[in-house]
């Protein structure tokens, strides 16, 4: 605990920090009012726009009298937060009204750049009103978060209870669960389709999550026992891949594997094992041989960082108790790598369920992913944009629920 004395100036620092913000929102308001209802101007601050239509639509008047209060409420509030006045509470008052605001204002001028830095600043002062640096360090990734995950998320739910009209828009004047019943129902005679396609996504994705684990565990081992000189040139050497577009690396594949590519040159050419070239491209083996060479390295990573922090003292003990090597790396250091095998799985099942470029590129367009069914029902001509929302948030679930099993997994795992 802290003494009373140092709580109370803690306390302080953040209500003084909270000041500034509100000062620097007055002096905004300030600004806006200058080049809004004075000078006419609309193009350089955010929400110039958007005041300028609402005066257009009430009088330039009101929008002046407007700012003219929000700058000196926010101006008075702000002298009294610098000058240590204990106003937490109205503050935190004026925070929650800026929010609804925000709401009020995305609703009315669908301006979301300006709804959204009103939300922001809002946002700040509660989280400086916390008195909580671990809020306040994370304030910025939530709202990262909130904009580009949470709310396209409810865009795309709200989406998936609608229907596509003949202009390719979404309908949501009649909200129904048809477009998750169809997911589920058979279509003519080639049977449960969609359901085929989610569950050969899933498998493909499983199988892909096991061979790189086959791959990356030995080798992430090998590369924590090496010289700490050799280690960092083996780990660059792991994410040389991330330096290239994963487009361009899958389309070098094809140069690789097509009739007349490198591969089949070289068993022909140099080698002499086979006489006529062998059918590699748009098989199975080139969608999972692609889907393996772009996620291998999120499995070799976190399987490293694991094995590198494994205590050799534990092995040493297993060996004095003359463990056997197979019974020590299943009773010692597989279960102690746990949390790596966790981290590196859910990093490749993850996105190779969400798949489409390797698939299109390798598979030829022979193995209908999930991620190739949204790339069509959003980018295609006959797409329907409302199924394509339901298949999305059914997908985005899965993903989820992925998640949640790694966080629960791994909170086991550090239990133990």
């Amino acid at each position: 605990m802290l003494p009373k004395r140092a709580a109370h100036d803690y306390q302080q620092r953040f209500e003084r920090w909270a000041g500034w913000v509100v000062l620097m929102s007055a002096l905004y308001g300030m600004a806006l009012l200058v080049r809004v209802p004075l000078l006419g101007q609309r193009d350089i601050l955010p929400i110039e726009t958007g005041l300028y239509r609402l005066a257009e639509s009430l009088s330039m008047l009101g929008v002046a009298a407007l700012l003219v209060t929000f700058s000196l409420a926010d101006g008075g509030l702000s002298v009294l937060l610098l000058r240590g006045a204990r106003i937490g509470y109205i503050v935190a008052g004026r925070a929650w009204a800026g929010i609804a605001l925000s709401l009020l204002y995305y609703a009315t001028l669908r301006d979301f750049g300006g709804a959204l830095l009103i939300g922001a600043h809002s946002g700040m002062l509660l989280a400086l009103l916390s008195r909580n640096s671990g809020v306040l360090l994370a304030y910025p990734s939530l709202v990262w978060l909130g904009v580009f995950f949470v709310l396209p998320l409810f865009g795309v739910v709200a989406a998936s209870l609608g229907q596509t009209t003949e202009l390719g828009l979404v309908d949501l004047s009649a909200p129904s669960l048809a477009n998750y019943q169809r997911l589920i129902m058979p279509v003519g005679v080639s049977g449960l389709v969609y359901v085929n396609i989610f569950v050969r996504t899933v498998w493909i994705a499983f199988l892909t999550t096991v061979i790189c684990m086959v791959i990356g565990y030995p080798f992430a081992f090998w590369i924590a026992r090496q010289p700490e000189r050799w280690r960092n040139i083996w780990l660059m050497l792991v994410m040389i891949p991330f330096w290239t577009n994963l487009l361009i690396r899958t389309y070098a594949w094809v140069i690789i594997l097509r009739r007349d590519g490198v591969l089949n040159s070289l068993l022909i050419d140099l080698l002499g094992v086979i006489s006529r070239p062998l059918d590699l491209l748009n098989t199975p083996f080139a969608l999972l041989l692609g889907l393996v060479y772009g996620y291998l390295p999120f499995m070799v990573l976190p399987l490293y960082q694991s094995i590198e922090r494994l205590d050799k003292r534990m092995i040493e003990a297993a060996q004095d108790l003359y463990a056997d090597p197979v019974r020590t790396f299943w009773r010692v250091i597989f279960p102690l790598t746990l949390p790596g095998v966790v981290a590196g799985s859910i990093l490749v099942f993850i996105p190779a369920v969400g798949t489409y470029v390797v698939s299109n590129v390798l598979g030829g367009g022979r193995f209908f992913l999930i991620g190739n069914l949204l790339e069509q029902q959003f980018i295609g001509a006959a797409g329907d944009k409302a199924f394509g929302a339901a298949f999305g948030a059914v997908l985005t679930v899965l993903m989820l629920i992925a998640t949640l099993v790694y966080f629960r997994l791994g909170r086991k795992v550090s239990y133990t």
